[in-house]
């Protein structure tokens, strides 16, 4: 596949409102994650699939259907309860405020992401012909849109004065400064690994697909951070992990039924 004319004016401003986007939302990831525990954040974050049906309807015209609706319902439900309970579940030296703003933040992260995707969705139908093979185009798109997030949050450090900020943390870091590089760029290879094969989901089946799958480690997530991190795991958050793991499954019998219905049409086409 090829771009209809490559680089156009137009298509340079849509690179750099996603950049953008992108950089804004990795931003309120992060100051999510600095007053929440790794648990309770990526519980929260299973925010993003409920979003992602109602901006995929608006924007691509995927289909609601009652297991989709469903799945909203429940994952919309489990983020309440993790809203409203704070107690004993806040990190040492977090204040009931910052835990909220914490909860908001990652909820609002959650939902511009959801809206990129769909985005991305239209970027794919409407902005290239059918002459390139698709891994040049997703990785077209991910170079340029990466790009303008990326020097964005630069000029962003650079202004706020950060780069000193990195070298105090490198020294301070508890397993010394070699680590803390390595854990940096081993960090930014999974996520531009993790993004790419989004994209190339998108690419190929439809930005539902795509939120699909990447909820589909939320589940395992807060388990992990009990692990490794000793979090809390309180009732109310297992409550709000099975609520999330229903509104997954909900999805993906949403998706098996609507496999079945299409193999359906096709073999009563071809008979």
């Amino acid at each position: 596949m090829a771009l209809k004319q490559a680089f156009t004016p137009r298509l340079c401003l849509i690179y750099a409102a996603m950049g953008c986007l992108t950089a804004l939302d990795n931003l309120l990831y992060s100051m999510g994650l600095s007053y929440l525990p790794v648990s309770t954040n990526s519980l929260v974050c299973s925010s993003q699939l409920a979003f992602n049906a109602v901006f995929a309807y608006i924007i691509v015209g995927q289909k609601l259907s009652p297991y989709v609706i469903n799945s909203i319902v429940v994952i919309s439900a489990g983020t309440v309860i993790l809203g409203v309970s704070t107690e004993n579940d806040r990190p040492a030296g977090t204040s009931h405020r910052e835990y909220v703003v914490g909860v908001l933040v990652t909820i609002f992260a959650s939902a511009i992401y959801a809206l990129m995707l769909p985005l991305l969705q239209l970027i794919y139908t409407k902005g290239f012909s059918k002459e390139k093979s698709s891994f040049i185009i997703v990785l077209e798109v991910q170079i340029a849109i990466s790009s303008v997030a990326a020097t964005f949050s630069l000029l962003g450090m650079a202004v706020h004065g950060d780069f000193h900020a990195i070298r105090e943390e490198a020294l301070f870091f508890h397993s010394g400064v070699a680590s803390y590089i390595l854990t940096l760029v081993f960090s930014a290879i999974g996520w531009q690994a993790y993004f790419l094969g989004a994209s190339g989901i998108i690419f190929l089946s439809s930005s539902l697909m795509s939120c699909v799958f990447m909820t589909a480690m939320i589940p395992i997530l807060p388990i992990l951070a009990v692990i490794f991190f000793h979090d809390n795991f309180s009732a109310l958050k297992g409550i709000a992990m099975l609520l999330s793991i229903w509104g997954f499954l909900s999805y993906i019998y949403d998706g098996y039924i609507s496999y079945k219905a299409e193999r359906k049409a096709i073999l009563d086409h071809t008979t």
